[in-house]
């Protein structure tokens, strides 16, 4: 059976986890869970880069938007602590959709970081994405994802909190352990930088 930070079914590139969520989009709309259940279960660090990334993306600016990917992100980072077999979320989460065609262009953008990932990650620092390390970043996603929701009134905030958990997911995902640190020292630069506005 595989574990929340399994490799096994997997996908291998970035490109084809917007695969997958591309071919979740048949219909006129596309529910969360459908999107969810086409990534896969097997491996959580992709859906962690799906929202993460859509909070950089142009679908940011959809009123309550980031709120619910604060939620979807904080939901899987705490079931990857837990080491939890099978992903969990509410059914009025899941059933949450959008219009299929406007989803789709956002993937047609999301191709530009996945082929960059695709690129110029590798396997290295390798102790910093296993256990019991592992729990670091996925603790730095929770919490940003938990504050997400709060900062939606901030402009550009949930945008900035969503590109360090695409740098932290997109470590983990690439078992790139030099990406995790790199997002973890952005984690604190940025946590640094709200701590002055408040």
């Amino acid at each position: 059976m595989n574990t929340p930070n399994s490799t096994h079914n997997a996908p291998l590139r970035a490109n084809d986890v917007v695969d997958s969520a591309e071919r979740a989009l048949d219909g006129e709309r596309a529910s969360l869970g459908e999107v969810i259940d086409a990534i896969g279960y097997a491996s959580y660090t992709p859906l962690l880069m799906v929202p993460a990334l859509a909070l950089v993306s142009p679908l940011s600016g959809v009123p309550g938007f980031s709120a619910v990917c604060g939620i979807l992100i904080a939901s899987v980072s705490a079931q990857m602590m837990l080491n939890r077999q099978t992903l969990w979320l509410p059914q009025w989460l899941r059933r949450r959709s959008m219009s299929a065609h406007r989803v789709q262009q956002v993937m047609k953008w999301f191709r530009v970081p996945a082929r960059w990932l695709d690129t110029f990650t590798r396997q290295r620092l390798g102790a910093l994405v296993s256990t019991p390390f592992s729990i670091l970043p996925q603790a730095v996603c929770f919490s940003l994802g938990a504050i997400i929701p709060l900062l939606e009134l901030v402009p550009f905030s949930s945008s900035a909190a969503g590109a360090v958990i695409v740098v932290l997911a997109a470590g983990m995902f690439a078992r790139d352990g030099l990406l995790v640190l790199v997002g973890m020292l952005l984690a604190a630069l940025a946590v640094g930088t709200l701590l002055t506005f408040i």
